[in-house]
């Protein structure tokens, strides 16, 4: 055994506690996790102690070995923990996900929002960082003089781990007095990183020279050691001198980080806006179908949020889909009144829309066959609480599920003040909406924001469908049975023209009513939330409110007050007669939609918009005129047979909605390059299809292993160049007569002599030897040189795409054998026909 040598010393060992605080404080903003303080502690004390053993026992190689068995036992324990306790399986799948994260965890951390939690197996990159710092830097405090002078520059190693995954904007600058620090967390870090660098370097410098003045008891150099230690100082200090003057400038514009160029990709651009389909949840076929499962141990949110659009164009709502929109969910925040709740899907028609409530406490946990997947295809919207799951592009399917930590507390109120003071939109663009609105006569407050809200819902009256067909009957009959409800017929869609049409509706009403009129003289706006919800948007939004459209569904298993949805007329969220709230499994008839506005306060209100259902739209008071042109289409079931049917009637804009496209996109560009060289390849492959078929013909004829077959291969492959070259017709097709060998071979240049050759090697009782063989396929290469020297390069191309040889082409008979009737030879006794190989 090798002799035991010094390990690393006390003051490696503080080099290396030194190196854990550094890193935790740099990865902090990173993570905002106590376990980022384990994994820091536990792998700096692991790496110390192995290379610690390693050294004193001289292990050589084997300390890198030991180093990485000890890291990979170290990942499930520390930086994976959700693997723990699931079985067997779960750790090993963990174990796999956390080593694939040492080469590929850094992209992870890119694409996460921070800060990042322990969610999946971010915690390694942090695990790998400290371990190979520490272990580095006691393996350097081991060795020589340069090397024990090294020993401190890994430490930058966590310090730059930190400052390239962390936030990209600095912290907040902190004032002492007159002065102002920007980025204060940052220069203390760096400046902290350099004070120990250069304390470690001066202080081993001297090292070996003391070590020698105490052997030799020589004099102590007192003044040296003071010039050093007043440089090192003055180095510090020139670092922290150095990051205060230049921190203002470089945090005067937002850092560019690796995060920033690395984006997730997200398919909801490809999506047509939610809200164009939401007449097919009421049709029959989908109107009681299952579509989830929402359970809880303790109370239940107020609301499932499928989809939260606040991209308006004039044609229809969509969701916002920009760079940076949705983005991975690492870990939550505390939330008011938390439940944990279940949500199942028993079908996947919400395509890749994941039910979440308002309040995320923390990620969800996917359950079901995909949890892992779904897991890794999860993205929040932080603006709106919105998420998908894109475990492939078709989003979700029955099975997929999550638990998670929500919260309960009741719808938020809204704000009496609203966000602006002057309207959102410009009302001359909107002139019906901006005629109902003056003849309401209500302030731009909160109040008169849901008193109008409440009265666009009275006058309203609900109805899903443009014809009452078969099949789309479910709704009417359900609500006649409970509120007398009786069919009429109203467009889908929900452009800027289909809610001019509903605020028309409304006033012409009013104004035929006149002063002193009752609600149910004042009911004359037909349609569904898909429209109402629009319109209270577009109210908001006049009344200087932020607004956005939200579809989801309404639990009736909720507590509590419905907040806002009270004020604008339903007391509680499961009281919205024609669109019920949903228990325990919601279906295609619980689906609705609403809006949320937003108040000087920044807080979103839900406001409840289906129109009433009881009341029918009022007769025709004396004196109203009829409009001159009749407002319903032709084709009265147009809509029922096209779900994504949105224009409405009065649309009749023609322009396209706006591309959504990326500026700059590159993407165009590579799908028409990508789409040309497919192009060519194929066209490529087409080519050469003819002469690839043709040089494996070749090669199996002669690579046979019989000698007698590689003559008849010989043979074969001579009559068929020359009947690719023309020379000869090619011969009938199987069943009709054929000529002998010897007949063909007089009809070809030195064909008689090949045919004789083969003859031989095939009929003769000794047979034929493989030089035998070999002598004719070279009088079959020697006879395509001939072929190809007597052609011109079309001439070459054309025999080479030629398809005689195979059968294909005009079919003609073979010449008379001349030659062997003018010969006198006589026929061998065995036949001789051409087999064809």
């Amino acid at each position: 055994m090798s002799p035991r040598r010094p390990g690393p010393g006390f003051a490696a060992g503080l080099l290396a506690f030194a190196i854990a605080l550094v890193a935790l404080a740099a990865a902090w903003p990173i993570y905002q996790d106590p376990r980022a303080a384990l994994v820091t502690g536990v792998a700096a004390a692991a790496a110390f102690l192995v290379v610690w053993a390693g050294t004193r026992w001289r292990w050589g190689v084997g300390t890198a070995v030991a180093l990485a068995v000890v890291g990979t036992a170290l990942i499930v324990p520390l930086a994976v923990p959700a693997a723990l306790g699931g079985g067997v399986r779960s750790f090993f799948l963990g174990l796999g996900d956390g080593l694939a994260s040492v080469a590929l965890g850094w992209k992870q951390l890119l694409t996460l929002t921070l800060p990042v939690g322990h969610y999946q197996s971010v915690l390694v990159p942090l695990l790998v960082v400290v371990l190979l710092s520490v272990a580095a830097s006691t393996r350097l405090a081991a060795g020589g003089p340069w090397a024990h002078a090294l020993a401190a520059i890994p430490l930058l190693a966590p310090v730059l781990f930190g400052t390239v995954f962390g936030p990209g904007t600095p912290s907040e600058p902190l004032s002492i007095g007159p002065i102002l620090i920007e980025a204060p967390r940052e220069l203390a870090l760096w400046g902290v990183s350099a004070i120990l660098v250069t304390t470690w370097i001066a202080w081993s410098s001297g090292r070996a020279r003391r070590a020698a003045l105490r052997l030799g008891g020589g004099p102590r150099a007192t003044g040296r050691r003071f010039v050093r230690g007043s440089l090192a100082a003055l180095l510090a200090v020139g670092a922290l001198a150095a990051g205060t003057i230049l921190a203002p400038a470089v945090t005067a514009t937002p850092r560019t980080l690796p995060r920033d160029q690395v984006d997730p990709v997200v398919v909801v651009r490809a999506q047509s806006s939610p809200l164009s389909g939401y007449r097919v949840w009421k049709r029959d076929a989908a109107f009681d179908a299952p579509l989830f499962t929402v359970t809880s141990d303790g109370e239940l949110p107020q609301r499932l949020r499928i989809a939260v659009l606040d991209d308006a164009n004039g044609v229809d709502f969509a969701v916002t889909a920009e760079r940076g929109t949705f983005t991975r969910f690492p870990s939550g925040h505390d939330v008011p009144d938390p439940s944990r709740i279940s949500v199942r899907l028993d079908s996947g028609d919400s395509g890749i829309w994941l039910p979440l409530p308002a309040e995320l406490g923390e990620p969800p946990r996917f359950t079901g066959p995909r949890s892992a997947d779904l897991a890794d295809g999860f993205y929040l919207d932080r603006e709106t609480g919105a998420g998908i799951a894109v475990p492939t592009a078709a989003g979700l399917r029955s099975g997929d599920g999550y638990t998670a930590v929500v919260g309960t507390a009741a719808d938020a109120q809204l704000d009496p003040a609203p966000a602006f003071d002057t309207p959102q939109i410009d009302r001359t663009a909107y002139p019906q909406l901006d005629r109902w609105v003056r003849m309401q006569q209500l302030p731009a407050t909160g109040a008169g924001l849901q008193t109008a809200i409440e009265r666009l819902r009275e006058r309203g009256y609900l109805s899903h469908a443009l014809s009452d067909n078969p099949g789309a009957r479910a709704w009417l009959d359900e609500l006649s049975a409970e509120h007398g409800t009786r069919f009429v017929a109203s467009a889908g869609g929900h452009s800027d023209a289909r809610v001019e049409e509903l605020f028309a509706q409304l006033a012409d009403r009013q104004a035929a009513a006149g002063e002193g009129a009752s609600s149910a003289e004042l009911v004359a706006g037909i349609g569904d939330d898909e429209q109402f919800a629009v319109a209270a948007a577009r109210l908001a939004e006049a009344f200087g409110f932020d607004a956005r459209v939200v579809l989801g569904v309404r639990l009736d298993g909720a507590d509590g007050a419905a907040g806002a949805a009270g004020a604008a007329g339903a007391a509680d969220s499961g009281e919205v007669p024609g669109v019920p709230a949903c228990g325990e499994t919601c279906a295609g008839r619980n689906i609705a939609a609403w809006v949320e506005a937003r108040g000087a306060d920044g807080v979103w209100a839900p406001l409840d918009v289906t129109p009433q259902v009881a009341v029918p739209p009022a007769a025709l008071t004396e004196g109203e005129r009829l409009p001159e042109h009749p407002t319903v289409p032709e084709e009265r079931d147009a809509h029922e047979s096209d779900p994504e049917y949105g224009a409405g009637t009065g649309d009749s804009s023609s322009d396209p909605a706006p591309p959504r496209t990326e500026p700059g996109s590159v993407w165009p560009w590579v799908r028409g390059v990508s789409l040309g060289l497919l192009g060519v390849l194929l066209l490529t492959t087409l080519a050469l299809f003819i002469p690839a078929i043709k040089a494996l013909r070749t090669r199996r004829r002669r690579g046979a292993s019989h000698p007698e077959v590689r003559a008849l291969g010989a043979w074969e492959e001579f009559v068929d160049l020359h009947v690719d070259a023309g020379a000869i017709p090619r011969p009938r097709s199987r069943g009709a007569a054929t000529e002998s060998r010897r007949d063909l071979g007089a009809r070809l240049p030195g064909g008689a002599t090949f045919a004789a050759r083969v003859d031989h090697a095939v009929f003769s009782p000794e047979g034929a030897s493989a030089d035998e063989a070999t002598e004719l396929w070279s009088r079959v290469d020697r006879a395509r040189d001939q072929l190809r020297a007597d052609r011109s390069g079309l001439g070459r191309l054309r025999v080479r795409f030629s398809l005689a040889s195979f059968g294909i082409g005009p079919e003609r008979s073979a010449h008379p054998p001349a030659a062997a009737a003018t010969s006198g030879e006589a026929e061998p006794a065995k036949p001789e026909e051409v087999p064809r190989a």
